[in-house]
Parts: structure tokens; sequence; C-alpha cells
């Protein structure tokens, strides 16, 4: 196991940030945990797959369409079916999105069956030359991005009255419903949005990887360990529980073989459940 290995592995922590966010925002605004939400990273990958086929671009150009796509049907998805089902019981918001990736699974294989698609970009195939070590340009990439959503997101939801708003929906909705906060709309919103983050985890996903929708299951599960790993609602520790599973990911795969990469995250997803099931950077919100 090697330093580059190790570098290499904390950037690429930055895509399984991006994958995470979208469940982190979820359940911290709206209290409820998306097990559709592998599904939508995959959609936003063959979205993306569907435009590159047809028009020469660079893939991450593809989000300009697929974002907001992907954030107007999630948005009346939550309204439509979800909304519906907040607050009757603590089963059916997760039987729905159950639901929801079984349905969407089902979808993309009939369309684009088992096979794993990809896409090409210059970038995604070279490396830089950092300290003598060899980065990855992909991993590069994923890491600014990753900060540059976070960072983003934080400011909206501590400097601006719409993430005033939320962050009232989320703490108390009975008394920001009283005080004229739209808690409906502010559920859709973020709802429109997480999805949105994880249709770009899907895009950098489907550059730098191949992708079926398999693939929905194992990108739920990497979304949860980086979320408890982070703290559940911590927008910012989500990057830190990002890098960390890159990191365990990256020594694992260099101390014993990259095929067992992903049982180590299984591993200590199961760890983190049992020892710090609120993560280890608790905040009860975002804020």
């Amino acid at each position: 196991m090697s330093a580059e290995a190790l570098v290499n592995g904390a950037l690429l922590g930055g895509l399984y940030t991006l994958v995470a966010l979208g469940l982190s925002l979820v359940f911290g605004i709206m209290r409820v945990v998306n097990l559709a939400h592998g599904i939508i990273v995959i959609a936003g990958a063959y979205l993306a797959v569907v435009i590159t086929r047809q028009v020469p671009v660079d893939p991450l150009l593809t989000f300009l369409v697929v974002g907001p796509a992907i954030f107007v049907i999630a948005a009346l998805t939550q309204r439509l079916l979800l909304q519906r089902l907040l607050g009757q019981s603590l089963e059916a918001p997760l039987v729905a999105t159950f639901g929801l990736l079984l349905v969407g699974q089902g979808l993309f294989t009939f369309i684009f069956g088992t096979s794993p698609v990809s896409m090409t970009a210059p970038w995604a195939q070279s490396s830089v030359s950092v300290l003598g070590m060899s980065i990855l340009t992909l991993n590069l990439v994923a890491f600014a991005l990753a900060v540059v959503v976070i960072v983003a997101t934080q400011l909206v939801l501590t400097r601006t009255r719409f993430g005033t708003a939320l962050r009232a929906s989320a703490i108390d909705p009975a008394t920001a419903s009283t005080l004229g906060v739209n808690i409906n709309r502010m559920h859709a919103l973020t709802f429109g949005a997480a999805a949105a983050i994880a249709a770009l985890a899907g895009i950098v996903y489907g550059t730098g990887l191949s992708v079926n929708p398999s693939d929905a299951l194992p990108l739920l599960v990497l979304g949860f360990t980086v979320v408890v790993m982070g703290g559940v609602g911590n927008i910012p520790g989500t990057l830190v529980g990002g890098v960390l599973v890159g990191i365990v990911a990256a020594a694992v795969g260099g101390l014993i073989g990259p095929v067992y990469s992903p049982i180590a995250v299984n591993v200590l997803l199961l760890i983190l459940l049992l020892v710090r099931p609120r993560g280890l950077f608790v905040r009860t919100a975002p804020r």
C-alpha cells in the first residue's frame, strides 16, 4: 500500500461525498431514509449516456440538462407520492422508496439491458504528477466538485432566507408552518435538489467507471456508510465521511485486493451502526 494509493482514495472520496450528500439532505430536512437514492444516481448516469451518444459533448456538460430534469421528476415524485405518506408511519416512506428502487432497476434493465455502459472524456483517462505521485484527474475532478457542492449547500442553508426556512422546517415543522413556511414546498425542493446532486454523482461515476442498474444497491450502501461516518444530517461532515471511506477502501484494496474494498465498506457500515449510529460528527439537522 502506497501513499499514492491513499491520496487517490481520499480524492475519490469526493465522488462518494456526491453520492451521499443527497441522502444526508433528505434525512436531515425531511427525516426520510430514501432507499431509492441509488437508482437516482444510476438515472443521472444513464441520462448522461443517452445525451453523449447523440451529441459529442463532455459528460459533465450534460448536467445542464440532466440536473434540472432529475430535479423536476424528483420534486414531482415527492409531492405526488411521498408527501402523502409522511406522518402516516415510519415504514410508509421506506416501502415507497424501496418500491421506486425496484421499479427503477426494472425500467433501466428493460431499456438498457444488464451490460455495463460508460462515457469517455479525455480528463477521465489522464493523470497529473503531484509531489512525485500520479494522481488521477478523475479523482481530482470528483473532489473539486464535492467541495464546491458542499460549500454551496452549506452557504444556502446558513446564509439565505430560504436556508433558514429549510432548517426551521427540519427542526420544528409545526412552528415553521405557523410562521408561514410552506413545509410541503420545502420538502419538494429538498428532494429535488438532493436528486440533482445524486445525478451529478451519477455522471461522474459513469464517466470514470462502467454503470449498470444493479449498481443501485451498492451505491445506496456506500452513501449510507458515508452519511453515518460523517454524521447524520451534518453537511460538512459528509465530505469528511467520503474522504475517510475512500481511504479505507483504498487501504483494503492495496493490502488485500480491490475486490475486497466493497466488502470493507459494508463491514464499516455495520460497525458504525453498532458503535456510533448517529455518526462520528453528530448533528441533529443541517445547519
